[in-house]
């Protein structure tokens, strides 16, 4: 029986399958059907010629969260909180990111202040109950609920992140007597600092209903055409959560969408033995960049919804994924200044690009592409989807006329700037990071990033970039190879040198058994569990951790701070010996290493060269030129390619500049050297 992946996108709707007996992987592509995405997993099916009923596993990955976010589209919800803290999601940090900035203002709340209350009841930061939960009052907050029509509550009383008893007993009455979903916070974080926690579980309720909805809606689909096995969800942390996980937690799902990818090049780390890889997602409406150490992703304790200047915080592991507003479909337009722009504007699957043919009639990355040659009309898509050379054009040429721009000059200014906007990307999840771009080798995937991935790399200095076998589908592809991943956490806030060694020891393995219990109750059998363990440190005095990794066993306080000291070192360049180190958090990682399946890799290893065919491809070294263009299919495991060259296949393009050479290795990947620009 085959398992399935089906990763939706703004764009299109990708789907991989791995039969579990054969190893035969199939592949396949649709428009994404906003705003009944499951028409486009069924259309994939369908395509791939997979009947659901065959179907044992389905893993999909979905972006309803984040855009429900970003679009405010989610519930109308209500907070409870701690009597005196109806205010905190307004009060925030009081930081100021934009200290010069006199405009400045944050995003508003997702709970208007009228929809939030305020219940009597204090627990101290010990545990201790200091005044019990006021059921009445909370009788009352019920009735209000109820006559204003609220949508989802989000229940965040002070200190509830190590008692939670108040919190259980008002969602245990919320729950009786209100008809909507209650998120509790310490159902979603243990961990101090209310802002971040009452912001956490906020966000939680308020995409609730509409994630209840969309799960409801795409698995009755499947369920309708027959499909009668277990679906699975991709969780932000890198791993797979099931159903119920995501009926309780719905915003583990923040970023779920690009989480395949990343599970995709870590495979290919372990194929290659590769240690230091950076993916590079280029979709149709937004490009992704993570960065892998030694088979592992970077994971944040702290994401931020709408980007940290001025958005909201999520207490939650998230992959360390830069996202920005770059894709195949972003438009080209006219900022306020009058100086040409990319994105992050997006013509998504409908209309889509204006060569698509589809009604849309604004430039987009796409056909700029389409104009300067590096794609073929007749193919793209396979070939079922041909693009129209004079729709491009035309936008354009609307757009060049605004800027005083020949179309083809336009086109490539278009290219360019996309180019220098990914780059940044990259630069700030490795750079910022602390980390050397130049010493890691970039995996591109995803319908237009092998179409880019060379000039991005040129651009930051990058040396080798891997264009793994069907690109345009590797984020589905990845997701066959995720594990089931719990991230568990205990706050402990308490100086390096007064931290008992054996109470910190005893937290970790109740993290751990938890963390084994939650694996257990969903009753797959697992070849292994993998435990990895962590600290959240800082020196005193400072307001934020960084996450160090730490041995199986808690060893002793040098061996910590020598841990702590290369982390800081390496992300800050300095690190100092005599100033005194707080240990904030301990953080266990537990995985569910699932047997990897076998699948057939289709290489050609013997037969004659076949033959390029040619059409004039636009680069930035050369301008327009003759270029050899390629069949991925048709190239043997070993043979060269020297740059300029296109590779095409079904649902990718590949560009190889001037002076870089590829060669295709024994796993079907393309594994360019990237040559210095002219």
């Amino acid at each position: 029986m085959p398992i399935v992946a089906v990763d939706v996108g703004g764009t299109f709707t990708d789907l991989a399958a791995v039969d579990a007996d054969s190893g035969e992987l199939r592949f396949s592509k649709s428009l994404s059907t906003p705003p009944e995405f499951e028409r486009g997993a069924l259309d994939c099916l369908a395509k791939a010629g997979i009947a659901p009923r065959s179907v044992n596993i389905l893993r999909h990955g979905t972006t309803v969260v984040i855009n429900t976010l970003l679009e405010r589209k989610g519930a109308k919800t209500a907070l409870v909180t701690t009597a005196g803290f109806r205010d905190i999601l307004e009060i925030g940090r009081g930081n100021r990111p934009e200290a010069f900035n006199i405009l400045y203002e944050r995003l508003p709340p997702f709970v208007p202040r009228i929809d939030r209350h305020e219940v009597p009841e204090r627990i101290d930061s010990r545990g201790n109950v200091l005044q019990p939960l006021d059921l009445d009052a909370l009788a009352g907050i019920a009735e209000r609920l109820r006559n204003d029509g609220i949508e989802a509550v989000a229940v965040c009383l002070l200190n509830a992140w190590c008692n939670p008893r108040h919190e259980i007993e008002s969602a245990a009455y919320l729950r009786a007597n209100l008809s909507c979903p209650v998120s509790c916070s310490h159902e979603i974080s243990r961990e101090f600092r209310e802002y971040e926690r009452t912001s956490t579980t906020v966000l939680n309720a308020y995409v609730a209903p509409k994630v209840a909805s969309y799960v409801a809606r795409f698995e009755g689909a499947l369920r309708g055409s027959g499909f009668g096995g277990h679906l699975y969800l991709m969780g932000s942390n890198g791993g797979v959560l099931t159903e119920e996980d995501t009926h309780l937690r719905p915003l583990l799902l923040v970023e779920s969408g690009p989480v395949g990818g990343v599970a995709g090049t870590i495979e290919i780390g372990a194929r290659t033995g590769l240690k230091k890889l950076i993916a590079f997602d280029m979709g149709g409406t937004t490009t992704k960049s993570a960065l892998i150490e030694d088979g592992e992703a970077s994971v944040s304790p702290l994401y931020w919804v709408a980007g940290y200047d001025r958005g909201y915080p999520v207490q939650a592991a998230v992959l360390d994924i830069v996202e920005i507003g770059i894709g195949g479909g972003s438009i080209a337009a006219v900022n306020e200044l009058g100086a040409p722009e990319v994105g992050p504007r997006s013509a998504g699957a409908v209309p889509g690009p204006a060569s698509y043919g589809r009604g849309g009639d604004q430039p987009t990355i796409t056909d700029a592409n389409l104009l300067l040659g590096r794609l073929d009309a007749e193919h793209f898509f396979g070939g079922t989807m041909p693009l129209r050379r004079d729709l491009a054009k035309a936008a354009l040429a609307r757009l060049g006329d605004r800027l005083r721009q020949p179309v083809m000059a336009l086109a490539a200014g278009i290219v360019q700037i996309a180019t220098l906007n990914m780059a940044s990307a990259v630069r700030r999840v490795s750079i910022e990071r602390g980390y050397d771009p130049r010493d890691f080798v970039m995996v591109a995937f995803g319908g237009a990033g092998p179409l880019h991935a060379a000039a991005v790399a040129q651009e930051i200095g990058m040396q080798q970039v891997i264009i793994p076998p069907n690109p345009g589908h590797f984020s589905a592809y990845g997701m066959l190879f995720a594990d089931f991943r719990y991230d568990l956490t205990g706050t402990i806030a308490s100086p390096l040198k007064d931290m008992d060694l054996e109470k910190a020891e005893r937290k970790f393995r109740e993290l751990e058994a938890e963390g084994a219990r939650q694996l257990a109750s969903i009753g797959l059998p697992f070849k292994s569990l993998r435990y990895t363990r962590y600290a959240e440190m800082r020196y005193q005095r400072q307001e934020y951790t960084i996450k160090v990794r730490l041995p199986a066993q808690c060893g002793d306080r040098d061996e910590w701070r020598r841990l702590f000291e290369v982390s800081y070192q390496r992300r800050y360049g300095h690190a100092s010996k005599d100033v005194a180190v707080d240990v904030v958090m301990l953080r266990v990682v537990i995985d569910g290493v699932s047997a990897r399946p076998q699948e057939k890799i289709k290489v050609r290893t013997e037969g004659a060269v076949r033959k390029p065919s040619q059409r004039p491809v636009w680069f930035e070294d050369t301008g327009m030129a003759a270029c050899r263009v390629w069949q991925r299919s048709d190239l043997l495991v070993g043979q060269r390619i020297e740059g300029p060259a296109v590779v095409e296949e079904e649902a990718s393009t590949t560009v190889l500049p001037p002076g870089s050479s590829a060669q295709m290795d024994h796993l079907g990947n393309i594994v360019i050297a990237v040559g210095r620009r002219s």
